[in-house]
């Protein structure tokens, strides 16, 4: 026989071999009861747990949530209401974007931001274009 076919075959072989494993997950231990008992479970059936260690960033529904009640408190304002403002929201930080026509309605808008409820910092990035 030669080489290359003792090659091919045995590498042949390897592939059927892999592609036969491929819907299997591997066993994990796990220990049971009493201390030292360990049994077989797959991985997708152990819970997955947070360590202590880790802290808990705000869902993004929640810092959506926050960024829609800002704006909602920009738009019932007269002052600013009817300005092209956007609002984005990360862990009780806002961030303005948008155009503001003067000064004063750019500092209206962060003091209307800062009032909401849950807001702990604005990021005040409304740029002044006269006109707008």
């Amino acid at each position: 026989m030669s080489v290359r076919l003792v090659i091919w075959i045995a590498s042949g072989t390897l592939v059927a071999a892999g592609l036969a494993a491929c819907g299997d997950e591997p066993p994990v231990a796990k220990v049971g009861k009493g201390g030292d008992q360990a049994t077989s479970q797959s991985a997708a059936q152990l819970p997955v747990v947070a360590g202590p260690q880790a802290p808990l960033a705000p869902a993004a529904d929640e810092n959506a949530a926050l960024a829609a009640r800002v704006l909602a408190a920009l738009r019932r304002d007269p002052a600013v209401g009817t300005l092209g403002i956007d609002v984005v929201g990360a862990d009780g930080a806002v961030t303005l974007f948008g155009a503001a026509p003067t000064a004063g309605d750019r500092e209206k808008a962060a003091k209307v931001a800062a009032s909401v409820d849950g807001v702990r910092s604005v990021m005040n990035n409304l740029v002044i274009v006269a006109g707008s």
